[in-house]
């Protein structure tokens, strides 16, 4: 009994063994699969070495041949159906209804979501975490563009399995196509040469001179517009650590709708009292101010009065 005892003890001590080898090598072999889509991700998106030239003040936001670069080479399509069946998301919390932190919610208030949508959607960092889109998309059938610059959360949104349009550029902050400098600090990254207000959490010299850098390309938010012929957003959200203000500069109003929007203001160099008159001069109103304690949402919501379900004096003035 004690011999077969020990020899039970064995096999346990042999099977664990085994289990820990294959998890070591399957760990390993994930790394350099991960590593390898990576370095062929980068590549194929943001080497510019055979870059076609469009770029600077002379080129125009609706010049076909920039209109095309983009098509060709800057927008991934949404996940298909295979065989009749969607692809299901890769979500890391699927039981997570709305992952914004307040904003799709307000939106929800002052549309009718429930029909479908258009969003845009930038940045919209892995796709999932605090995504103000997400939930249109996964429980109401909305479609989109989700646009991220920097390439270590772009690999990650391309796994998530999101159904919509996916671009690994940034919205230039002037009304031309134009290769940036773009810090990469996960959620917080940002175009490195436009004025902004610094997070106090990487206001040290030593925080900003290690924070690594990439070339990333810029377009006018009416070429990404021009390039899926689309006219009508039902829902633009912008989060781009401080270039709010001025992207929204480059949009030609006259020639688009765009009838919601939350826009992040806290970094912004005019403060939010600049974004807000800003989008007044265009006609919007503010329905609502998201913030929250620990900084996760600094938005202002802004709709078109046209599109408001309930009397103008009752949202914020």
């Amino acid at each position: 009994m004690k011999r077969l005892s020990k020899k039970l003890c064995l096999y346990f001590i042999l099977a664990f063994l085994v289990v820990c080898l294959i998890n070591v090598l399957t760990s390993k072999y994930n790394k350099e699969n991960d590593l390898k889509s990576y370095d062929e991700m980068f590549n194929t998106f943001y080497n510019y070495s055979k870059d076609s030239g469009l770029n600077g003040p002379k080129v125009s936001m609706d010049d076909p041949n920039l209109i095309r670069k983009l098509r060709d080479h800057f927008l991934v399509k949404p996940a298909e159906e295979s065989k009749g069946r969607r692809i299901r998301y890769n979500l890391s919390d699927r039981s997570l209804i709305d992952p914004s932190m307040g904003q799709a919610m307000e939106i929800a208030k002052i549309i009718d979501y429930t029909k479908g949508g258009f969003f845009i959607e930038c940045g919209a960092l892995d796709g999932e975490t605090r995504s103000n889109t997400l939930y249109f998309e996964r429980y109401y059938g909305w479609t989109g563009l989700l646009i991220e610059a920097d390439p270590l959360n772009f690999i990650k949104m391309l796994k998530k399995g999101r159904r919509a349009y996916l671009s690994p550029s940034c919205l230039s902050v002037n009304p031309y196509p134009e290769i940036v400098s773009f810090l990469q600090r996960s959620n917080m990254g940002r175009i490195a040469n436009d004025e902004v207000v610094e997070d106090e959490v990487i206001s040290n010299d030593i925080e900003k001179k290690t924070s690594p850098v990439v070339n990333v390309q810029c377009f006018p938010l009416y070429t990404y517009l021009l390039a899926l012929n689309v006219t009508v957003i039902d829902y633009f959200s912008l989060d781009v650590e401080g270039s709010e203000l001025n992207v929204i500069k480059t949009i030609p109003f006259d020639k688009i709708d765009i009838k919601t929007l939350s826009v992040e203001f806290f970094h912004v160099k005019e403060g939010d009292d600049g974004v807000r008159a800003y989008l007044e001069e265009k006609g919007y109103i503010v329905t609502a101010k998201v913030t929250r304690q620990d900084r996760l949402a600094n938005d202002y919501i802004f709709a078109k009065p046209s599109v408001l379900t309930k009397n103008v004096s009752f949202y914020i003035t």
